[in-house]
Formats: structure tokens, sequence, C-alpha cells
């Protein structure tokens, strides 16, 4: 009897397994395969987020969120469907790419931009030929989306080795930010060198805390000309000697000298009778200069604004004194001064910012006829001015003067020396630098 017993427990055992597995089993079934199913999404996520952006991430999951209702529901808030929206990379032949480079350095300054109108990557590149085909992909087969003009500056983010050397860009076409590739035979490449302007800067307030600073005074020679260099209107060092003063390294011997030009902001370490010894900001070299070339008394108070012009880059910053610290608070394209007849390179070195004009009236070359005027200029440099773009007058059939209005733009910012001396900006930016400007607080620094 117990063994049939055991039987009965053990048929019933069987049993009650059976009838789990016969209603259980299908719903396990298919948590594994909703479970396999997820798998494979992610996996196929997985490669979107390879080839593509963080917001292909984004679009899957939203059209998880519609797929659950059958492709139709409502997207939740703040949501974008982006399902129409191509995931592939910018760049489609992958396996042809031997490098992908970003050149842009982050550089170590603090920027409190208080002008910004016309914004550029810290690198970026001018197009200096008669144009440079922009491609949609980085190679030669590549069809040409547009040609950018000569003088155009274009915004980098990548530089590509393919078939040769591409830079990836952006450019602005009606308020909508364009892509595409552009060989680098075509372009020039230009940097804001931020962190050899700051070096420069704390340089000058170095030499500020050394001692008083003032600068070279000879605007239009009118403390009177300089004598001649071994008969020469130039110097060994290329100086020229209008708008100068001699500055001797020994005054028993007053055959040898260099030209420190007007707004050479210099050190005073004495004064005597007939000399000042100085030092020059620039280099720390040390002359003695008679004294009624120089600005007395000493007029740099403090230095809290610097306007750093790069003559290699074309280009500027402006740093200003906020608080204990140095920020860049603007940074454009800028003209600097081309060797020629009626034209001087604008001159590297340290100067004072000596006085700032609404209008900077211009002769037409070779002559005492007023031309034109440049828009908000602030002097630093014998009649070197930092000013917006230049505007010629128009002239009445009786001779009188017409003022056609100013100018914001010039396509030739940026680009290459191209001015008599002085350094071309925005007008805007002009404006921006004339309203800012304080005497006594404001230097020019002309690097390469």
């Amino acid at each position: 009897m117990q063994k049939n017993l055991r039987l009965t427990i053990l048929v019933l055992s069987l049993l009650s397994v059976l009838l789990f597995v016969l209603i259980v089993g299908p719903e396990i079934n298919g948590t594994i395969e909703a479970a396999n199913g997820n798998g494979n999404s992610l996996k196929s996520e997985g490669k979107q987020g390879d080839a593509g952006s963080s917001q292909s991430a984004v679009s899957s999951g939203t059209q998880g969120e519609g797929a659950a209702a059958g492709g139709s529901a409502e997207l939740p808030p703040n949501h974008v469907d982006s399902s129409k929206e191509p995931t592939d990379s910018a760049i489609d032949k992958d396996e042809g790419l031997k490098d992908v480079t970003d050149e842009i350095l982050e550089p170590d300054v603090t920027f409190e931009l208080k002008y910004d109108q016309y914004p550029l990557t810290y690198l970026y590149l001018a197009v200096l030929n008669n144009g440079a085909k922009i491609r949609s992909g980085p190679g030669g087969a590549e069809p040409v989306i547009r040609t950018a003009g000569q003088n155009e500056k274009l915004n980098y983010l990548e530089t590509i080795t393919n078939d040769g050397l591409w830079y990836h860009v952006t450019w602005n076409d009606k308020d909508q930010q364009k892509f595409g590739f552009v060989s680098a035979d075509a372009v020039t490449k230009r940097v804001f060198q931020f962190n050899k302007m700051d070096l420069a800067v704390q340089k000058a307030e170095k030499a500020f805390a050394a001692g008083p600073l003032t600068y070279i005074n000879n605007y239009h020679n009118l403390k009177g000309n300089a004598p001649k260099y071994k008969g020469k209107d130039q110097d060994n060092g290329g100086n020229r000697r209008s708008q100068s003063a001699p500055g001797y390294p020994n005054p028993a011997d007053l055959s040898e000298f260099s030209y420190l030009g007007d707004g050479t902001l210099v050190r005073i370490l004495s004064t005597g009778s007939e000399y000042t010894r100085v030092a020059q900001v620039k280099d720390e070299k040390v002359f003695f200069v008679p004294n009624q070339y120089v600005a007395m008394p000493a007029a740099v108070y403090q230095i809290g604004k610097a306007i750093i012009i790069d003559r290699e880059n074309q280009n500027e910053a402006v740093f200003e004194k906020i608080g204990d610290q140095w920020r860049v608070i603007s940074y454009t394209l800028a003209t600097t001064g081309k060797v020629g007849t009626y034209h001087q390179p604008t001159p590297l070195g340290y100067y004072y910012a000596m006085e700032k004009r609404e209008r900077f009236y211009y002769y037409e070359d070779g002559t005492t006829k007023i031309q034109g005027y440049a828009p908000y200029a602030v002097r630093f440099a014998g009649g070197a001015y930092v000013h917006g773009v230049p505007v010629n007058y128009k002239f009445a059939s009786d001779g009188s003067r017409i003022d056609p209005g100013k100018i914001e733009y010039s396509k030739t910012l940026g680009t290459v020396p191209l001015s008599h001396k002085c350094v071309r900006n925005y007008t805007s930016h002009a404006k921006f630098l004339y309203d800012w400007y304080t005497p006594g607080n404001t230097i020019v620094i002309v690097i390469e």
C-alpha cells in the first residue's frame, strides 16, 4: 500500500510540472525573445554611434518610443524626430583615410569678450589666390560644392590626410552654416597667437613694475629732425629717421646711434641735463636720448589695456586687466602696412597709444590733397593708427567733397599687408576700441 501511495505522489508531481510548463513557458519564451531583440537593437545603435554623432543615439531612443505605438505616437516634450536624417559619417570613405587630426590648440588665456561680431575659430584659413574649390569630401574626385572667392576666410574644423592634405571647413551662407573640404594647397593657414600675445602683455607689465614708462615723442618731427645716420635716413637696423629720435649707446660717441620711432615705449632709468637714459621695453636695450624727444613727466600711469597686432597672421587681439587677471576682450582680423613708395610696414615693437581721433584724414599718394578719412583712429607710432575701413571722398563738379558714409567691411581684412602703415579693422571694432581707449593706460604691441 505504501508502494501505491508513493507512485500516486510521483504521478501527481509530474502532472504539476507539466501544468507549470504549459502555463508559464510561453511567457518565458517571449521574455527571452524580447531580450534578444533589444540586444540586436543596441548593437545597431552602437554602429550608428560609431559612424555618426551623439544625436543619433538620442534619435534612436525617440524612434523606439514611437515604435511602441506603431510609429505614430506623439513625441515626448523636448524630443526631436530625426529619424529621416542621415547618420553616416561626414567622410564616407573611412577606409581610405590615413589620418584625421585637430590642429586647434586651446589657448591658456582667459576670455571675457566685449566685442564678438565676427567670430572665428582660433585657427582659420585665408583664400589668397583666385579661389579655392570646396568639395563634399576630402579628395580631388569628390564633387565641388562651391568655389571660395579670393580673400575669403574659412573656419577650420580638422585636418585630413587622404590623397594629399585636406581641411574640413565651415562657412556661413545666408545665416546657415555649411560644411565642406578644401585642399591645403589652395588656402593659407592663419592662427591667433594668444599665448604669445599674453606673454608680450606680461612683459610690458613687468617693465612698468620695474620703473616709470613713457614714450618717444616726435610726431611729424615737431621736436626736431633727428640727425642723419652716417649721411643716411636709415640706421643699420633699417629704422627710419623721420618721426624718430636718436638713441645713443654712449653719449660720448655721437656717430653711432639707433633711430627710436615716435611712440616707442621706454622705461626711464635716469635723467640728466641733456639726455634721458632709457631702456626699450621691446628688448631692454639701453640708450641715451636727447631730453626733448622723451615725453615727460612719464606718460604711463598704469598698464591695463593692450592692443596686440600680429603682422604675420594679419589679425589682432585686445587684452584688458580685469581684477588681477589679463583677459581677451576681443579678437579680429587686421590689415597692416606694406612696403612701397608711399607705404611702410607697420613697425614691430611696444608703443604707447598716444591719442584717438574720430576721423584720421589722409592724402592722395604723392600730393597734399585730402583723399579721404579713416574712422575711429587710435594713434600709436608716428602716423600709424588702428582704425576702421578707409573712406574715399567723392567730389562734386565744383570740387567740394562728398562723404559717402562709413564702410563697415573690406574683404581684404586679414589677408596680406596693404595699408600705408596703419592697422585696418572692421569699422565697428575700431569704434569699440575708440570708446574703450583711455590715455595713460593703453599700449599697442606689434608682433610676428
